[in-house]
């Protein structure tokens, strides 16, 4: 069996994760081999003078005394479709990426002997059209197929990481604090039992507390630190039932320096903490794919993936038929589809788009007015739906004409739409 594999890459520092399929545990993988750092500064270097590529912590040694180029941040540049010149020669920011990712997943085939991948997650601490597809574009260049290879943001992480504990981990309302340097991130989750599927909701927030984790070299500044948690914790806790609150953070390597801190959140709760949640998480959801029936039958709604359900009625056989263009739960980047009609004396194609949150089902009215005047049932239309975020949804319908009667005018209805 080929490598199950989850990969968190950030702007400051990446992971990866593996899952065992005999033991069914989740295994870091780090740079150096046991025992050492589980982050991986996201920063590759060219050497000067050949075509080695160094990546980490070694990359940064090689930089600083003069043997080699580095680049940083290399999510941001491959969102802003930007570049990089090393030594004269211009890389494009998808080429620095599948350089960087390439060394990232070697890692795991050295160690388990095989290049062979089986699935594959990406987590991203916000997903987005142009990452995820230079992520897509990368995978495929090492040989993994598309179907294969999933991009989940850092909440769906957090989700299929905490679901797959103990049941009693997550019995009321799962907390976690992500500290990082001048961030702290706030994540709730909570299963919502009365429905079928379970509902599990999830959400994140950025704290306006954040602080330079260089506040942890000195007395003084360890205790600020603790009390800015402290006040934190009191405040997003304050009257909620809280089974379990996780750690995780490059500023919880230690929590030494965090006692008040550790006193508020122990109260009645289960407290633990890991350096891998999310990469952890994609590994768990790596494994999922793999699967023939979902080992999560619960209907997720979070960041990430789609709170509503985006249908349409339709004559079919003579029967008037609700035909779902994408569920309510699933990833919004791999959500939608599209379908082929006959126009029938209508002027608008009506969607439904129904929350799961509510009963009301609102609706999307996309005027037909753009296309030929032809005789009523002599138009074919194909309808597609997808989408560029979890709250806004992708409309295009284009002319496809009726056979040599009436050629398609090529023409495309395009619209964008928020949705709940």
């Amino acid at each position: 069996m080929g490598l199950i594999l989850g990969v968190d890459i950030c702007d400051d520092y990446s992971q990866i994760s593996s899952y065992d399929t005999v033991s069914g545990d989740v295994e870091s993988i780090t740079l150096g081999g046991e025992g050492a750092a589980e982050r991986i500064p996201t920063v590759i270097c060219k050497k000067n003078g050949c075509d080695e590529w160094l990546i980490g912590e070694e990359a940064y040694r090689n930089a600083l005394i003069g043997q080699g180029t580095l680049v940083d941040r290399l999510v941001r540049l491959a969102i802003k479709n930007g570049s990089a010149t090393l030594e004269g020669t211009k890389y494009k920011a998808e080429q620095l990426m599948f350089r960087f990712v390439q060394k990232v997943i070697g890692l795991a085939g050295r160690r388990y002997e095989t290049d062979e991948i089986d699935s594959l997650v990406f987590t991203l601490h916000e997903s987005g059209p142009r990452i995820n597809d230079v992520l897509i574009r990368v995978a495929e260049s090492l040989n993994v197929s598309r179907e294969k290879v999933h991009i989940y943001t850092h909440t769906e992480c957090f989700v299929y990481y905490i679901l797959s504990q103990n049941s009693e981990i997550w019995s009321n309302q799962v907390s976690m604090f992500d500290l990082k340097d001048n961030a702290i991130y706030y994540y709730e989750l909570r299963a919502i039992r009365g429905r079928r599927p379970v509902v599990i909701e999830a959400a994140r927030e950025k704290l306006p507390e954040g602080f330079s984790l260089s506040v942890l070299d000195t007395p003084a500044g360890e205790k600020l630190a603790d009390s800015i948690l402290s006040s934190c914790a009191e405040r997003v806790l304050a009257k909620k039932t809280v089974s379990s609150v996780v750690l995780t953070g490059k500023g919880f390597e230690t929590t030494n320096w965090a006692g008040e801190f550790l006193n508020v959140i122990c109260n009645r709760r289960r407290v633990f903490q890991s350096s891998q949640i999310f990469a952890q998480g994609a590994a768990y959801a790596a494994y999922d794919h793999t699967l023939e029936k979902s080992a999560y039958p619960y209907l997720f709604i979070c960041e990430g993936r789609l709170a509503s359900t985006v249908s349409l009625y339709a004559v079919f056989d003579g029967r008037r038929e609700q035909i779902v263009f994408a569920q309510a739960g699933t990833n919004w980047y791999e959500a939608g589809t599209k379908a082929s009609f006959i126009v029938d004396d209508i002027k608008d194609v009506i969607l439904d788009v129904t929350p799961v949150a509510g009963n009301k089902t609102l609706q999307v009215s996309v005027s037909l007015d753009e296309l030929p005047s032809r005789p009523n049932k002599t138009t074919r239309i194909e309808l597609s739906v997808t989408f560029s975020s979890e709250k806004k949804m992708v409309v295009k319908i284009k002319d496809c004409g009726f056979g040599d009667l009436f050629p398609s005018s090529g023409i495309v209805i395009r619209g964008e739409y928020f949705i709940p």
